[in-house]
């Protein structure tokens, strides 16, 4: 018998939504869960998935399809993996998020892959902009990257001083709401729909018979 080594798989295909959702319905300990957020996941028109979320790492060959060709690849039930920024908050509060993501170029032309950040809070859209171009700046120096020269400019090619070219902005998406029920959500995702796995080794041998556990045999059972 003989099997394909298979590596990690990288997420592929992805498209890009937001939610928001208000509701009095909810437990002390998790007064969001049941009610405002489901509701902001029906908005988003995700609700009948099971949400898994990532850190902010997009990879090299990622590629963006439309909103709509992203539900038309939904199932009820299934596992969907998400790069999600989310704010609740309680009655009368204001609540934003946004996604936003970043491109990376080496000093030789070549692209990297890309990064999301993410931005959960009360403040404007011009406010998440800033806060998120503080961010990736530090997400570039924390990598060895270098520091971008002068403030960050959204959506603008960025320099960094080893020579990286830093894109901000190329996709970003904002949300909020003014909760009038009890408790309210919004939030602003990437979702992965599509993944690719690199094959290690075309065939791999197995080594031995596989040795299933089962009972020792005793006087009683022989």
């Amino acid at each position: 018998m003989s099997y394909k080594l298979l590596g990690n798989r990288v997420p592929y295909e992805y498209f890009i939504t937001t939610g928001k959702g208000e509701s009095s319905v909810g437990s002390k300990g998790l007064p969001y869960e049941t009610g405002s957020y489901d509701a902001a996941l029906n908005d988003a028109g995700i609700e009948d998935a099971n949400i898994v979320l990532y850190t902010s790492v997009i990879p090299t060959g990622a590629k963006q399809i439309s909103h709509e060709e992203g539900l038309k690849r939904m199932n009820w039930g299934e596992v969907l993996e998400c790069i999600m920024a989310q704010t609740n908050g309680k009655r009368g509060e204001t609540i934003t998020a946004a996604v936003m993501t970043t491109y990376v170029t080496d000093p030789k032309g070549k692209y990297l892959g890309g990064f999301a950040c993410e931005y959960s809070g009360s403040g404007s859209r011009k406010d998440a902009e800033d806060s998120l171009g503080d961010s990736i700046a530090g997400m570039i120096k924390r990598r060895g990257y270098g520091n971008i020269q002068g403030k960050t400019q959204m959506y603008k090619d960025n320099m960094t001083d080893s020579g990286y070219k830093i894109h901000p902005g190329k996709d970003f998406v904002y949300e909020e709401m003014k909760i009038k029920e009890a408790h309210g959500t919004v939030f602003a995702t990437i979702c992965f729909v599509s993944y690719k796995y690199p094959i290690l080794n075309e065939r791999v041998k197995l080594l031995g018979p596989i040795k299933m556990p089962g009972l020792r045999k005793t006087r009683k059972n022989r």
